[in-house]
């Protein structure tokens, strides 16, 4: 285990909650098979940053190297943190090569481990500048046997397609959606249903006309969801 790694684990463990019923519900409801320590948010939050006051100067190959020691971490609370470190420091993360994230996401199980790997780290700028591994990335992802990944080639581009008209970045990921909407796993229909109300902020008119094309086929709660967001405006 990287020796960073383990700084970051003690620091997990002395601040674990109580194991209960509460901790039980928390973790079903997160999807996880892990290690379940019970961490709340702010206080994961606070052993991110605090390692990085620590130590300021990292250099990028101990960061990878301590990323990947924690991302193949056996609990849920490793995995939070690792994403914490990717989202605190952008002038590392931006030196990485799209393929990390196909090994980090062979760990994660459930959608808090993925959606905190691929909800907001990843800016549609990031994308954008490294276009050809990306999109080849998340195409690979669309098609994989693992669920976890399926469900990542749709929330990497949550946020781009947010905060970026881009033609692009909508394209792939209409076309991911096309690939994924038969699935009835809630991983695959959740996802649908927030990349669909991401698109309306730049392509409401487009989201709007797939939404009639597929209404027989695309998941209810992403017709539901999205055709609510379109009328009202709100989540």
């Amino acid at each position: 285990m990287n020796k960073y790694h383990l700084e970051i684990l003690g620091e997990i463990k002395k601040n674990a909650g109580k194991n209960g019923k509460e901790t039980a519900w928390v973790k079903k409801y997160m999807g996880t098979n892990k290690v379940f320590y019970c961490l709340k948010s702010e206080t994961k939050k606070r052993i991110a940053k605090d390692w990085i006051k620590k130590h300021p100067d990292i250099s990028l190959s101990n960061y990878i190297g301590l990323l990947d020691s924690l991302f193949a971490g056996k609990s849920h609370e490793e995995i939070s943190v690792a994403s914490l470190l990717l989202g605190f420091l952008p002038k590392l993360r931006k030196q990485l090569n799209p393929l990390f994230s196909d090994k980090w996401l062979s760990n994660a199980c459930g959608w808090g481990e993925i959606d905190s790997i691929c909800q907001s780290n990843f800016s549609a700028e990031e994308l954008l500048i490294n276009w050809k591994n990306w999109k080849n990335l998340i195409l690979k992802f669309s098609k994989s046997k693992n669920i976890s990944k399926r469900r990542a080639s749709l929330v990497l581009l949550t946020k781009p397609t947010r905060t970026s008209e881009n033609k692009k970045l909508a394209d792939l990921a209409f076309d991911n959606i096309d690939k994924l909407k038969s699935e009835k796993n809630i991983l695959i229909t959740k996802a649908i249903s927030w990349l669909l109300r991401s698109l309306i902020s730049y392509h409401p008119n487009r989201v709007k006309s797939y939404l009639q094309k597929n209404k027989n086929t695309l998941p209810k709660i992403a017709i539901r969801e999205t055709s609510r967001k379109l009328l009202t405006g709100k989540k």
